[in-house]
Parts: structure tokens; sequence; C-alpha cells
């Protein structure tokens, strides 16, 4: 009892008083289907009064290394560049729900844009009258299953803890998802930590450096696109080059062409490494 109502004091404080509750989750996934490896990487669910957003930790924990960069060319005036100090996350994409209606939105960089789609589909949970303990910090917890997205899903929750969400798209059980995996267990996401953001801004530093406003399209729009970059990612870019300028010689000997398909490749190198998609149906 004493420690329900002091998990019930905390949230409370958090919003009323902070401006952002973190939670952060260990990702476990397979990076394609046949795949026997196992790769994990840290998230974060950020939660507001207004809003939560999900995302890979990497696009945020590496703010303040970049702040003091730019502090330190202020007082030295000295130049560094920035952009060899980003070091990209694993996964691109932020998902954001608006409180209270948790009306989700999803977005992801397509080379250089933030294309963003409302995700309009409902999940449908069938709460089990099973419970147990939470590996974190020993919640009680209670499980719910549900098919979403071409995937059947078991997903933990807490109910001490009063918030309707949880990673990723994931939401609408009465207390925090801790835990949530695919039958399969080809990805599963578990709580891992809490933290309390007293100073929360919820664009990243990139995103802010970028300052590029998101191009909204459907969900349907968007898997269009996200198709064609993939097979051909640079296409887009080429269009941007008369043939003379493609076909002329550089450094290094090589065509602007033969720059572009060899970036071209390394590109599709990068996403065949992680090509198993959580969405089977779109």
């Amino acid at each position: 009892m004493k420690k329900n109502l002091s998990i019930l004091l905390i949230i409370l404080y958090v919003f009323t008083n902070a401006q952002a509750r973190r939670f952060f989750y260990e990702f476990s996934f397979k990076p394609n289907k046949d795949s026997s490896r196992v790769e994990k990487e840290l998230t974060i669910l950020d939660v507001t009064k207004q809003k939560s957003i999900y995302r890979d930790y990497l696009s945020v924990s590496q703010d303040s290394m970049i702040e003091s960069n730019i502090e330190k060319m202020k007082t030295t005036g000295v130049q560094i560049d920035l952009s060899k100090l980003f070091k990209n996350p694993k996964f691109m994409y932020k998902v954001q729900k608006s409180y209270p209606a948790y009306e989700t939105k999803y977005t992801d960089l397509i080379l250089s844009d933030y294309i963003t789609y409302p995700e309009t589909g409902k999940i449908n949970w069938k709460i089990s009258n099973e419970k147990g303990v939470s590996s974190f910090e020993k919640y009680k917890i209670q499980k719910a299953t549900a098919t979403a997205w071409g995937r059947n899903w078991v997903a933990w929750f807490a109910p001490d803890i009063p918030i309707q969400d949880g990673p990723y798209k994931f939401y609408g059980l009465p207390g925090l998802i801790v835990k949530i995996e695919d039958e399969n267990k080809n990805f599963s996401w578990e709580l891992a930590g809490i933290k309390t953001i007293e100073k929360y801004n919820e664009l990243s530093l990139n995103e802010r450096l970028k300052n590029k406003k998101d191009l909204v399209v459907n969900k349907q729009k968007f898997t269009q696109m996200f198709t064609d970059f993939k097979t051909n990612p640079l296409a887009q870019v080429r269009t941007k080059y008369t043939s003379e300028q493609l076909n002329e010689i550089g450094e290094g000997g090589k065509t602007l062409g033969q720059k572009l398909r060899d970036q071209e490749e390394i590109i599709k190198k990068m996403i065949g490494a992680n090509n198993e998609s959580i969405e089977l149906i779109q």
C-alpha cells in the first residue's frame, strides 16, 4: 500500500511540476526475418501533460555533447564541424501520441526530409486475469493480448502506474505497458528505467538545427515513398543535376554519378541489414 501511494505521488508530481517523465525501454529485435541474432537498442518514451514521444535514445542522448561543443565554438572562435559529431540512431523514426485522445503520428526521416502520417488503426486489447511482477522495480503487472499490424502481441501493464501508454504505437491499457512482445519474439520492449526531465525539449538538437517542417501524408503514401526510397535512395538527388554534371569527373577520378551510386549502395546495405518490419500489414 505504501509503495502504491509513493508511485501515485511521483506521477502526480511529475505532471504538475516537472516537464517530462522519461521511460527507458530495452528494445530487442531480429534485424532480418530468418535471423537467429537478436540485437538490442535503448529507446525512450517521454511523457508530458499533453503528449508522449517514443524514439531511439541516441537521438537525444548526444545533445549535451553537441551543445557543449557549440559553447566551445562561441568561447574560442574555433569552428568545429558539428556534422561529424552526430551519430545516426539505428532507428530514425519517432511516434507521438496526443492526450487525451491518443491521436498517434508516426514520423520518419526519408533522406533529408521528415515525413509524417497519422495512424488511424486502433488496438483492441483482451485483458487476462493472469498477473505477475515486473523484472524492473517489481511492479505488479497484468497480462493483455491483441492482434495489430499482422502480428499477435502479448503485453504486461502496471496498474500502479496510471499512464495508459507504452512504447512504439502501443497504448490503451489501464496502466503503463512495461513489457510487450510478439508471439514469435521477433520484437520485444521491456521497461528498464525511469527518469524525470526538468528542462524538457521535445525536439532533439539535430531536429532544431535542421529546422524543417514535416511533410504530412497518409499512411499509404508514406509506405509508397519509403518503398521507393529503399529501391532507389538517391533518385531525388539525381534530378538536381544535369547529365553533363553527373558525367563530370571529379576528385579520385570518379564522376558524380559514380559517387552517387557508391553512396546509394552504402544506404541499401544499411537498409538491408535491418529490413524486418514491426508491421507486416500496413
